[in-house]
């Protein structure tokens, strides 16, 4: 490949990715050439080549933001990890709906360099622009690989590149401050202690929802502003597809059971007489049992006691706050935030 073909398959690798960037995402993502100067969090798309000698080129094929709460203005690093996993969840989804093939093509243009032994490869890594020198070694994070199979060049693959992250507690001047973080950004922290329940990758949904249908109106406004955040939610309604053919007796109890970091519950006198909601409730109530740690997060909508609720369970009454109020409740809970 001359330096002329090459310069022509690298602007033509810049155009698909914008293309794709900005209209096969279910987020809407905003491509750029450069790196714009405004603060807030970005992702980098980078071609890697190795050749047969395994020296290695990296050349910068263009940059990404995310709307809304993703642009992190505020430099928050738990939000960056956070929506870092977002955003990796958002490459596999795509992926796996074949919205990333128009890649592959691009990709292959690259496979004849250096006689057809070279190993090609795009990279996708996050970092801030903003903040002082500590706060932007501690916020780059390599996120995704996307790479042609070698025995056969019309497939492509998605690898996660993500270290494990662990939850930590830093203390400083009397107060306790949370952080999810991947393991090997421990060392920027000192006097951090290293806390349980550390994988926030092991669960499939950050909450689940149960309620009575008859207070679906309340609890909707609810499950979409946390959808909007950024939280990975279950609820039923967004789960149409996924629940259709199943034993739902099963599913549901592996989903209350299994599959979740907390359950939120909307109790009340309807859901106190609806099978399906005690049939959750004894789920998550088994979990809890097994665990020993607080999974169950209880709002009242009425004063009905629900079996196997203690009332000594620290609760949020629906009488006190608005839905987006606890939502943001929801949410501080999830990225196990110090709510003021």
């Amino acid at each position: 490949m001359t330096q002329a073909e090459f310069k022509v398959a690298l602007e033509g690798l810049k155009k698909k990715l914008k293309e794709i960037t900005e209209n096969n995402f279910f987020n809407k993502l905003q491509y750029y050439e450069e790196i714009p100067f405004t603060q807030g969090q970005y992702w980098g798309y980078e071609l890697s080549i190795i050749d047969k000698y395994d020296s290695c080129i990296h050349i910068n094929c263009g940059f990404f933001t995310a709307s809304g709460q993703f642009r992190n203005k505020s430099l928050n690093i738990n939000d960056f990890f956070f929506y870092n996993e977002e955003i990796g969840d958002e490459f596999y989804r795509v992926e796996e709906l074949g919205l990333l093939n128009e890649l592959i093509a691009e990709l292959n243009k690259f496979d004849y360099f250096e006689q057809n032994e070279e190993s090609v490869s795009l990279n996708v890594h996050s970092y801030i622009v903003g903040g002082d020198q500590w706060l932007q070694q501690v916020c780059q994070e390599y996120i995704l690989i996307l790479c042609l199979d070698d025995n056969n060049s019309n497939n492509l693959h998605l690898g996660i590149q993500q270290n494990e992250r662990i939850k930590i507690k830093v203390s400083e001047n009397g107060r306790n401050t949370y952080f999810k973080i991947p393991f090997d950004k421990s060392t920027f922290f000192e006097n951090h202690e290293k806390m349980e329940r550390t994988n926030m990758k092991a669960w499939e949904y950050d909450v689940v929802l149960s309620f009575a249908g008859e207070d679906r109106k309340y609890v909707y406004e609810i499950a979409d502003t946390l959808k909007s955040s950024g939280i990975k939610v279950f609820y039923d309604k967004y789960e149409v597809v996924s629940l259709w053919g199943k034993d739902l007796y099963s599913h549901l109890d592996d989903i209350y059971r299994n599959k979740s970091m907390y359950c939120v519950m909307f109790l009340s006198k309807n859901y106190k007489k609806k099978v399906w909601t005690n049939h959750e409730r004894e789920s998550a109530q088994a979990r809890a049992f097994e665990e020993k740690a607080e999974y169950i997060l209880p709002i009242r909508l009425d004063e009905t006691e629900i079996p196997g609720i203690k009332s000594t369970t620290g609760y949020i009454s629906a009488n006190e706050y608005t839905p987006r109020k606890i939502s943001e409740f929801i949410e501080g809970k999830v990225k196990e935030y110090i709510i003021v």
